[in-house]
């Protein structure tokens, strides 16, 4: 699974506006009702909410500009709540910890609304809330405004909403077990991830589609995190994120202590990989190798990104990672790739670890290699920082560099094994066919198709009787034991041929395998 962060447009505390003072002030708005929902605390329908005169005021103005949004009270619950944070001085109140906490809070799923933020008189806080949110770019919105010493603070949270939730509980008892349902809005093949308060992700079996179902156990008391993610078009999307208190464990997401970021990108690039490896050490986890050419594919993946102004596992002329690598020749077995916008590279990659899908690929025990990559810029709309991130896993091919055996009779191995497990009598090596297999793999490496050929015609010219070939394009010799003609008793004697080569259509250092086998 890849898996991207993929929010609505950047995260909160990207997007900031700073409104101008006006000549007159009307009265003050009207003092908001408490912004703590209705019990039960329940995610996916809406809490009750009442706006006040000015924020329904400013929504009018927002909703004239962008025709067919939807008003969200859980979004305008959460707004107010870090419009009043803002309004008393909070100085990190549309952080991203924060800003999530509101969320959670108010009952929002959404994974990241973008956060604009005006301060000002109230006359002039509709109008400026009203020009920073572009056309089309959301589908649900809210509205939240404080007043502090004359002066109106003003939040608006924008979502494009991906997924329809049915009820699910917020606060659970430590053993319940949870159904969670609901249905996907342009994305298909929902998966869900739960991290718990372990610190270790795990993907939920999902049944059904339209709708999907997941039963989740809340197996211990502390704070956990339920994602579902759909594809669409450019890859993997995060469609929603919820945070579950077990126990009455708090909903804040637990502080991250304060670090300097680095100006140059390599650094930075390096102090991700040692975040990386440090989160692995406390998982009982061996540490990543960095790897030029994984970082060299990784920062030209975010300069794309930076580029289209858009975060994508898949973009416009460049395809996917799978695509990518194979282009630039780099060999793999499997691969992972995160994707991660934010203000600073550090901050970028903190959403990474909090999510719980790309938490599973960063301690992926399979992986072990990894390429960091960073493009700085600017938003468009304010001019502040921004940074897109690319971490591209890696578990390498296996080509037997690092055994003290053969590829070819690492192949065997598996197929001995293979041949126990399913009690038939071992096979006998054959060194007639061993050369003949080996023929056939150059042969296949030549061609760039993996084809039996008059192979099997070759070992019955040998004096044998019954003859067959499989033949693979695979990244490690274990995978030769899906061979499907291995289980046949006719067979007892086998030989086993192994180039490694390249091919644009399968990939680069793979291993081109012919098993030949008689009677």
């Amino acid at each position: 699974m890849t898996a991207a962060r993929a929010p609505g447009r950047v995260p909160a505390a990207l997007l900031l506006l700073a409104a101008g003072c006006a000549a007159a002030a009307p009265p003050p708005p009207s003092a908001p009702e408490p912004a703590a929902p209705a019990r039960p605390a329940v995610y996916g329908p809406e809490p009750r909410h009442r706006a006040t005169p000015l924020e329904a005021e400013a929504l009018a103005a927002v909703r004239a500009r962008v025709p067919g949004l939807v008003p969200s009270a859980a979004l305008a619950l959460a707004a107010r709540e870090i419009a009043s944070r803002a309004a008393a001085g909070a100085p990190e109140a549309l952080s991203r910890p924060a800003v999530r906490s509101a969320l959670a809070r108010a009952l929002s799923f959404d994974p990241d609304p973008s956060a604009f933020s005006a301060a000002g008189r109230p006359e002039r806080i509709a109008a400026e809330l009203a020009a920073a949110v572009p056309p089309g770019e959301f589908t649900h919105a809210g509205v939240g405004i404080a007043e502090r010493g004359g002066t109106v603070q003003a939040v608006l949270l924008g979502s494009r909403r991906l997924a329809r939730l049915e009820p699910f509980p917020r606060d659970v008892r430590p053993g319940t077990t949870a159904e969670l349902r609901g249905a996907l809005a342009g994305l298909s093949r929902p998966r869900v991830f739960a991290t718990g308060p372990g610190g270790r992700a795990r993907e939920i079996s999902v049944s059904g589609e339209r709708p999907f179902a997941a039963s989740i156990s809340f197996d211990r008391p502390g704070r956990w995190l339920v994602e579902v993610l759909g594809r669409g078009p450019q890859g993997p999307r995060v469609a929603a994120l919820l945070v579950v208190s077990a126990g009455g464990a708090p909903l804040e997401e637990p502080p991250r202590p304060r670090r300097a970021e680095p100006r140059d990108a390599g650094e930075a690039e390096a102090r991700i990989l040692e975040a990386v490896n440090a989160l692995r050490a406390r998982h009982d986890l061996a540490p990543l190798e960095g790897s030029d050419r994984l970082r060299d594919a990784a920062r030209r993946h975010s300069a794309d990104m930076l580029a289209a102004g858009v975060l994508a596992h898949a973009l416009p002329g460049s395809g996917d990672v799978v695509q990518r690598l194979r282009r630039d020749r780099i060999p793999f077995r499997a691969v992972r790739e995160n994707l991660a916008l934010g203000p600073s590279p550090l901050a970028a990659h903190d959403t990474l670890e909090e999510s719980p899908a790309h938490l599973a690929n960063l301690l992926d025990p399979d992986v072990t290699r990894i390429g960091v990559g960073i493009a700085r810029g600017r938003l468009a709309a304010g001019g502040e920082p921004i940074v897109y991130l690319t971490e591209i896993l890696v578990q390498p091919v296996d080509d037997s560099s690092d055994s003290r055996l053969r590829p070819e009779a690492r192949v065997k191995e598996a197929l001995w094994r293979e041949r126990e497990r399913l009690r038939l009598a071992p096979l006998l090596a054959d060194p007639s066919l061993d050369e003949l297999a080996a023929r056939a793999a150059r042969a296949m490496l030549r061609a760039g198709e993996p084809e039996p050929g008059t192979w099997a015609d070759d070992a019955l010219a040998l004096g044998r009787q019954v003859a067959a070939v499989d033949t693979f394009v695979v990244a490690a010799p274990g995978d030769a034991a899906r061979s499907k003609n291995l289980a046949d008793p006719r067979h007892h004697r086998v030989g086993v041929g192994v180039a490694i080569g390249d091919s644009p259509r399968y990939g680069s250092g793979l291993l081109w395998i012919a098993v030949i086998y008689t009677d």
